[in-house]
């Protein structure tokens, strides 16, 4: 029997285990938000239109520059202008805060999941599935509005759990165990409208249809909770309908979530079975596991945790797969509940079997192909991290190279610790594969990402001004209109056309003009015209991403005149 002092010890290393996974993801996390530029487009307008609404102290309306940008609730600016407030407006590092802190409380609270399912050290190893995952560590690099509802949908569902627990075991729960749903149901809304609802119905749609039966719906208190959702997200919605005479909510529904789901939006569109097919490099490296886990369905729809998280995971997840408009961020609301299912596969024999009857061998063949398939994807991406060094480094080519060969190696550790799973399984080994996993994407967005300088083109351009010996009076852009740009030089950036731009330059002595070549034409034409005497510019050569183009960027200045008629 253990003693008291043996189970506080392993209460301590459990903790400090947890903690240290923590403390290491964080850590690598917070190089990354002061290593890697402002990124295009949905990043910087997300963090542009945080640091207008912290410097008008307007917390209602949301805009970039002077447009009303109605693609989401408040309730993600508030928290970015928030944290820039406190650490500074001018860093792109304080707006990327909130996306951290919600991962790493996502990656605690996958432990807790874990932990209905599993022993400490697999609920570990479920933290470091979900916190390693490409998709999850990525997207706690950026200012935008996805780690924060991964979390609030964890923590709603992580409720709704508790309950269906309670209900199929017979338990009873405190009255307000209702509240762990609805209020961070309403948060999530106000950070990215209908999702976190949307994903409380197909969960407990799914499991009412397993059941056939609806009498557990009365523990949700569905009337109080929808009275709870409207006390918290209606004050705002009908403020910012005032402030904007009603056009802020039918851009936002019409405009933005109603046309994703109708049409493909913005040239994101793939077939249904993209993310499926996406999900090996999303949760790569422990999309390791899928094949297996994959084998164990049966098993895991004979217990009560486990088949909640597969009607958390399944009826989402067939949702996003036939919304037109498809981006690898979508399936983060279910990441978690993945992260942990995944983990059953640890220990799990390979399926099928090495002789015997045609159909096991199949089977086992398929299984196996499929695990190397999954530890290909390793390789994939180390291939595609050399190939970008190439062919975007531009001037710190080299610096990129090296990076990318760095984490072509850790690619390889990860695919030999893997391979090593795959012959004798193991947590130590699969914690391995995790850990090498991990210390890849550190490396690709910490390191190899700045270091890609043809597409930090705003970045670039901030610096030649910045250290040029005239700062201008003013800015014009032409042609090259990214919101990074904007968050880089300020909301007082005019973008504008080539003509515009010549005649910005004849009216704003000491004024700059950042004209795309594909805007020259106009802008030469307009300037011959104005008579404009423009100095030698500076050029700037690089790839845009955003439209997927290679483009040359000239700065111009227009010569001004002493009294004596001496250029100057």
């Amino acid at each position: 029997m253990p003693t008291i002092t043996s189970m506080a010890s392993s209460f301590r290393g459990r903790v400090s285990a947890l903690g240290i996974l923590l403390l290491v993801l964080g850590a690598m996390v917070l190089v990354g938000h002061q290593t890697v530029p402002p990124m295009d487009r949905d990043e910087s307008r997300f963090a542009q239109a945080s640091k207008q609404m912290l410097q008008t102290g307007d917390f209602v309306t949301i805009r970039f520059q002077d447009d009303l940008r109605a693609k989401k609730p408040a309730g993600i600016y508030w928290l970015q202008s928030a944290s820039a407030g406190l650490f500074g407006d001018g860093d792109i590092a304080a707006y990327r805060l909130p996306s951290l802190l919600a991962m790493l409380l996502t990656v605690y609270g996958t432990y807790r999941i874990a932990r209905s399912l599993y022993k400490p050290a697999r609920a570990l190893l479920a933290a470091a599935a979900c916190g390693s995952a490409l998709i999850v560590f990525a997207e706690a690099h950026l200012a935008k509005t996805d780690s924060v509802l991964m979390l609030l949908c964890l923590v709603q569902q992580f409720a709704l759990m508790r309950i269906y627990q309670a209900w199929q075991n017979k338990r009873r729960l405190s009255y307000h165990a209702y509240l762990g749903i609805w209020v961070p149901m309403a948060a999530a809304v106000l950070v990215k409208g209908p999702i976190a609802p949307l994903l409380a119905v197909t969960t407990v749609a799914s499991l009412c249809a397993w059941h056939r039966d609806v009498s557990w719906l009365r523990f949700l208190r569905i009337g109080r909770g929808v009275v709870i959702l409207a006390l918290i997200t209606l004050p705002w919605a009908i403020l910012v309908t005032l402030a904007t005479d009603g056009a802020f909510l039918d851009i936002a529904v019409r405009g933005d979530f109603v046309a994703k789901v109708k049409s493909v939006q913005e040239s994101h569109g793939a077939p249904v079975g993209a993310y499926a097919m996406l999900a090996v490099l999303l949760l790569w490296p422990a999309s390791l596991l899928l094949p297996r886990a994959a084998s164990q369905l049966p098993l895991l729809f004979s217990h009560v945790e486990s088949r909640f998280l597969l009607a958390w995971i399944l009826p989402f997840w067939l949702v996003i797969e036939f919304v037109p408009t498809k981006l690898p961020h979508y399936p983060l609301p279910v990441i978690p509940a993945l992260a942990v299912l995944l983990v059953c596969a640890v220990d799990a024999p390979l399926p099928g079997a090495t002789r015997g009857k045609f159909r096991p061998v199949i089977r086992r063949w398929i299984a196996r192909m499929s695990e190397f398939a999954m530890l290909a994807a390793g390789g994939l991406l180390a291939t595609l991290m050399i190939w970008a060094a190439l062919t975007y480094g531009g001037v710190t080519a080299g610096r990129a190279f090296a990076l990318s060969l760095l984490a072509a190696a850790m690619a390889g550790v990860a695919i030999w610790q893997g391979f090593m799973w795959h012959r004798k399984g193991g947590i130590r080994t699969l914690a391995s594969v995790l850990a090498a996993g991990a210390l890849f994407h550190f490396i690709v967005i910490a390191g190899l990402l700045p270091s890609l300088s043809r597409i930090h083109l705003s970045s670039a351009l901030h610096t030649m001004i910045a250290t040029s010996d005239q700062r201008p009076a003013a800015i014009a852009a032409a042609g090259f209109h990214e919101p990074s740009l904007v968050f880089h030089l300020g909301r007082d950036v005019l973008l504008v056309d080539g003509a515009e731009a010549a005649l910005f330059l004849a009216e704003a002595p000491g004024g700059l003009a950042i004209v795309e070549r594909g805007q020259m034409p106009a802008f030469t034409s307009m300037a011959e015209e104005l008579g404009l005497s423009l100095l030698e510019p500076s050029q700037l050569e690089g790839f845009n991403m955003s439209k997927g183009k290679d483009v040359l960027i000239f700065l111009y200045r227009a010569a001004t005149f002493d009294q004596n008629g001496t250029s100057g």
